[in-house]
């Protein structure tokens, strides 16, 4: 992996990383995320006000989906893709909310292995010696990023997907996967993910996606989401509002769903439910200072969800498991985070 590309990955993540905090102190204030006290003016205002702020953030388009009760109960698209009207059912890439619906579907499948060592029946790949503790890699230390393990993020490539192997030997762009520090902290890991791929590929004898449609996907109505990520998807923008390559991920878990926002106000739905497996997932795992739980980011106890950024592509998905509401948007543009913030900005003021 050359120094360029190391920087280029390095400055993606940053950015995402900037952006994710920006949304963050929207409402870091109470740590809550709540329900508005008049959800039709929010609705009115979403309405007015984003197909501005599309137009000044160069984003052409999103989607929002509102869960009220446990129920989404407005679904809306923005803007155009190719000259049609973006809707409830237009695909777009998720990026690292890919990890929480990954965890929901490995917590499901293995509930009684999360904390078994994972390395001994993985197929085809072998972690790298050197590693300071082999034995604490456990779906549980993967799924919480606790587990040592490098590679924060991808880039994906413009060729069809390689395999998760390929990935893991740092042969898709990115470096090959070690444990490169003590387990028992958190460090955001994509490569933690595709160990975890691995493992449910080696274990089940199915690809993932399978694995995912089985446990998530076909139980959730979810019909409009995969891992094909083919032409269906609305194409990605950069920070001008230029058309991107279509970038694909061997990375399923990390970074590889595609979805429509109806979707993933579904999924929402589902994860502020009382499902033993959501309830799990939104618990805060040792080491991670209570801001992580499996697949999941932690807030505040009212404020649970992910940020999903993939290049030309930015989502964000919250709930209160509370009061069961959520929010999920997405868009497809490098400066998709100022459209979350002004959705999450008038969700605050209603």
């Amino acid at each position: 992996m050359t120094r360029r590309r190391v920087l280029v990955l390095s400055t993606v993540l940053v950015l995402a990383l900037v952006a994710g905090i920006a949304v963050w102190w929207l409402v870091r204030d109470t740590d809550e995320l709540r329900q508005p006290d008049n959800p039709s003016a929010a609705i009115a205002r979403l309405e007015r006000e984003l197909p501005g702020v599309l137009a000044e953030a160069r984003v052409p388009a999103a989607a929002v989906a509102l869960v009220v009760d446990g129920r989404p109960s407005y679904v809306r698209g923005f803007g155009e893709q190719n000259g049609r009207p973006v809707d409830e059912g237009t695909i777009f890439q998720a990026g690292s909310i890919s990890k929480t619906v990954a965890a929901a579907a490995l917590v499901r499948r293995f509930a009684g292995q999360l904390d078994m060592p994972v390395l001994d029946r993985l197929q085809g790949w072998a972690l790298p010696p050197g590693g300071p503790d082999p034995a604490a890699i456990t779906l549980r230390t993967l799924l919480s990023h606790t587990a040592g393990i490098n590679v924060p993020g991808y880039l994906g490539t413009a060729q069809p997907a390689a395999a998760t192997v390929d990935s893991l030997l740092g042969r898709a762009g990115s470096e090959p996967v070690r444990q490169s520090e003590k387990p028992g902290r958190y460090r955001y890991s994509g490569g933690g993910y595709t160990i975890a791929q691995l493992y449910a590929e080696s274990v089940t004898g199915a690809p993932l996606p399978e694995v995912i449609e089985d446990e998530v996907l076909a139980p959730l109505g979810m019909n409009r989401s995969g891992y094909a990520c083919g032409p269906e998807v609305i194409a990605g923008h950069d920070q001008d509002g230029r058309p991107m390559p279509r970038y694909r991920y061997a990375e399923s878990a990390a970074a590889g769903l595609c979805t429509s926002v109806d979707d993933l106000g579904r999924f929402a739905a589902w994860l502020s439910s009382e499902d033993p497996v959501a309830v799990q997932l939104r618990q805060p795992v040792a080491g991670t200072d209570g801001a992580y739980g499996l697949g999941i980011e932690l807030d505040g106890p009212e404020m649970v969800g992910h940020l999903g950024v993939n290049r030309g592509y930015y989502a964000r998905l919250l709930i209160n498991p509370s009061q069961r509401f959520g929010v999920a948007v997405v868009t497809n543009g490098d400066h998709g985070d100022r459209v979350v913030a002004r959705v999450l900005k008038i969700i605050a003021e209603s």
